[in-house]
């Protein structure tokens, strides 16, 4: 018996006291999208570290967007490594996350930044699960956020009431965009200047929303009006709230845009509508000034709204 298992091991090229390297374990395609995304919010992060210690002049935004990016690749679950210690000698392993360049700058982080909301909205397009689509949709609104910090002026997005096709959205959601539309009516109607200007555009653009989910059949859950967020202080102007209304509406807008991404068909126009609503919603919150979390719609939403 001996003898014959000697010769079978020789025949098929195989020492006596020598194990066979184990094959590396296959990620699913749904693993292998996130591991994507945890090894881009690595790269991210290590691209910021460079910036927010060097001379640059978005350093101090950097700082931010790699306290973030920390914060994102927690919930990512990190990069996937086949072995939890060091590799095996001769057995197969797969390539390090990239590192940034000792000589990045805020351009190589903004460019990062744009990548990133375009992979992370393809991703919230196509999950199957719900949850996952919610964390990718709020991922890419994160990204679009820094991107518009580091690099102020250069990032777009496709708001809901541009769609050709209207679809029809959930009645907390239109009933979010009626309290921004209204909230942004009333803001626009004592402010002036730049500030009258914005609410006035934002206005605009959830009522429209609102008219397109109605007339696709969406449940009509308006009210008649809503009520302005409580002066926090004595010492808080007429100006303040209204700028702390416009931020709380679109704040919601953007909870009620996430849960809506993980409540539709993944791959379904309603789907892709809700991915880009949520970068939208973020991007208007953040230009009231409102301080969003490193997963707007996501960690501190944990509840339906």
């Amino acid at each position: 018996m001996v003898v014959l298992l000697a010769a079978l091991l020789s025949g098929c090229g195989l020492r006596l006291g020598e194990g066979t390297p184990a094959s590396l374990p296959q990620p699913s395609a749904q693993e292998s999208v996130r591991d994507a995304l945890a090894r881009h919010t690595w790269l991210i992060s290590s691209s910021a570290a460079v910036v927010a210690r060097s001379e640059d002049r978005q350093a101090e935004a950097a700082q931010q967007v790699e306290t973030a990016a920390n914060s994102q690749l927690d919930a990512l679950g990190g990069v996937w490594e086949p072995w939890a210690s060091e590799v095996p000698t001769r057995f197969p392993t797969v390539s390090p996350a990239a590192t940034a360049a000792a000589t990045a700058t805020s351009e190589d982080l903004a460019a990062l930044l744009s990548e990133g909301v375009t992979l992370a909205q393809e991703a919230a397009m196509s999950a199957p699960s719900g949850q996952e689509a919610r964390l990718y949709a709020s991922l890419a609104a994160s990204w679009a956020v820094q991107h518009e910090t580091v690099s102020p002026g250069s990032t777009t997005s496709v708001p809901r009431s541009s769609l050709d096709t209207p679809q029809q959205i959930s009645s907390g959601l239109l009933a979010a965009y009626d309290a921004a539309r209204y909230a942004c009516q009333e803001v626009a109607a004592r402010a002036q200047a730049a500030t009258r200007e914005r609410a006035t555009q934002d206005a605009a653009s959830a009522s429209t929303a609102v008219s397109a989910a109605l007339a696709a059949g969406s449940q009509d859950s308006r009210l008649s009006s809503y009520a302005s967020p409580s002066q926090q202080s004595s010492e808080a102007s007429a100006a303040d709230t209204d700028v702390l209304w416009a931020q709380t509406v679109w704040s919601d807008v953007v909870d009620h845009e996430a849960l809506e991404t993980a409540s539709t068909q993944a791959g379904s126009p309603a789907r892709q509508a809700a991915v880009e609503a949520t970068t939208d919603a973020a991007l208007r919150a953040h230009a009231w000034g409102t301080q969003l979390s490193s997963l707007p719609g996501y960690l501190e939403s944990s509840e339906s709204p």
